[in-house]
């Protein structure tokens, strides 16, 4: 873990001088954890939670005494313009200090603005935590995203290498003039959509890989994959019922939609307290030094002090209605807020449910394509065997084949979706933590060497397998991944 935490130096670096550095192997952990660190969002939103914070303090400071110092010296030069006789000119210079103190006894209003700085601080922490979920739901998603495009492009390679060995076979038959030209121009047409769908999918994983690495802020390559066969159950209705309460209580949508409620009646009261009085204190001391004094006056020195003490009630009258909009604004704004709280309810409903219904039907859907896989590659080899006596066409064995490699796709699609909505209903119960991605990755082991294991994974094959085992000591799946 020492050696990703060491790159983030080195990070920005690497994208200021536009170097594309090798992507590293990582674990889903060690991703969704570099990405914790680097995300640029992630880190302004924590910024915005610092900015809340100071917003408490500059509120509060509302409470306390103010204490004001002032300097000032002058020079001053005076003429006197007189009529028939000399002007006469004088000039002096003063200087003076002063302090003053003011402090508010009473003022509902910042009583108010001081509890809303506090509910705005809490609102921040909220949307920032649902950030970092949203982060590792991102990271997490791109994470098995890759790896599901992976899978099907294991998968489509293996068909392409199958249908361009048949087409050299087709090519080699027509010349020999065993099979009729028409028959190479289906298994050509078949060959080019196989290629033109691996290019495609090739695409989507570069894709895929620069969202990670932007997401992170460096270059990754997932080095874990899911175990060929863990258990991905339904969800049963007594755990829907707790899911449902669960997301009541912590989805964090929900939670900022109740605090904006909460809110906006703070700001309703800080409109009515327009309409109080408030009562402030404040004291004053002055020191005046002075040269411009009468010089036949022997006690005088130029110097003077002046202090006073003053309480002030302030008595809102009038402010051109102002005030009053004011407060129709802010009861308006909790009509507003308390619809988008109900409106969000119903949402995290309505997601909680939708979730639950794309888990079950993905857990039930994987045991449809296993038995799919099953019947298809029966099928497939049936159809080989007799294309191969003469009793079956090519077109017969071409379907058979793309039969066997779409299900193959959509079930390690459906393997995947599964744990990515997975992990988004954890989001939408507000519990997505570091801790949800370490228990996904029990389920997963290192991709390395998986590329060299059967297309057809070996759980689904064990009975065949050990039926092919007794009679003819190869395994079937072997057959279809040497086509």
């Amino acid at each position: 873990m020492l050696q990703y935490k060491n790159l983030t130096n080195s990070v920005f670096i690497v994208l200021a001088l536009n170097i594309a550095p090798l992507a590293t192997a990582a674990t889903l952990l060690e991703a969704v954890t570099l990405g914790l660190e680097n995300n640029l969002s992630l880190r302004a939103s924590n910024k915005g939670v610092e900015e809340s914070q100071n917003n408490i303090g500059i509120s509060r400071s509302k409470f306390l005494p103010s204490l004001n110092g002032a300097a000032d010296t002058a020079w001053n030069e005076n003429e006197t313009i007189l009529t028939r006789e000399a002007n006469t000119t004088s000039s002096y210079n003063s200087n003076s200090y002063s302090l003053s103190l003011a402090q508010t006894l009473f003022n509902l209003g910042d009583i108010f603005k001081y509890g809303t700085a506090k509910l705005d601080f809490n609102i921040e922490e909220i949307k920032h935590q649902n950030k970092i979920q949203s982060t590792i739901s991102e990271i997490a998603t791109q994470y098995f995203e890759y790896l599901k495009n992976n899978a099907q492009i294991k998968a489509t390679k293996v068909e392409l290498k199958s249908s361009k060995t048949r087409t050299r076979q087709m090519q080699r038959n027509v010349e020999l003039g065993n099979t009729a030209a028409s028959e190479l121009y289906e298994v050509i047409a078949q060959k080019e959509g196989i290629a033109n769908r691996l290019r495609t999918l090739q695409k989507d994983r570069r894709v895929i890989l620069n969202t990670l690495s932007i997401q992170i802020q460096y270059p990754i390559t997932p080095s874990q994959d899911i175990y060929e066969s863990v258990p991905l159950l339904a969800i049963s209705d007594s755990e829907q019922r707790a899911i449902l309460e669960q997301a009541l209580r912590l989805n964090n949508d929900l939670l900022i939609a109740k605090k904006t409620v909460e809110r906006s009646r703070r700001a309703l009261k800080e409109s009515s307290s327009n309409f109080l009085p408030t009562v402030s204190l404040s004291a004053n001391y002055r020191h005046d030094d002075t040269n411009n004094y009468d010089r036949a006056d022997p006690s005088a020195t130029g110097e003077s002090n002046s202090s006073n003490v003053k309480l002030n009630l302030a008595v809102p009258i009038l402010s051109g209605g102002s005030d009053y909009y004011d407060y129709q604004k802010s009861s308006s704004a909790i009509d507003r807020t308390e619809l988008l709280y109900q409106d969000s309810l119903f949402s995290t409903r309505n997601d909680v449910n939708n979730s639950v219904l794309n888990i079950n039907d993905y857990s039930q859907s994987i045991e449809s394509y296993e038995n799919i896989i099953r019947a298809n590659y029966s099928s497939y080899k049936g159809i080989q065997r007799a294309y191969q006596l003469g009793t079956r066409t090519i077109t017969d064995l071409l379907s058979a084949e793309s039969k066997l490699f779409s299900a193959l796709r959509d079930y390690e699609s459906a393997r995947y979706d599964y744990i990515i909505e997975l992990i988004r209903l954890e989001q939408i119960k507000g519990i997505l933590t570091i801790s949800s991605i370490e228990r996904i990755m029990a389920l997963m082991g290192d991709i390395e060497g998986r590329d060299k294991q059967d297309l057809i994974p070996k759980h689904l094959l064990t009975n065949r397998t050990n039926q092919s085992s007794t009679k003819n000591g190869t395994k079937n799946n072997g057959d279809l991944n040497a086509n």
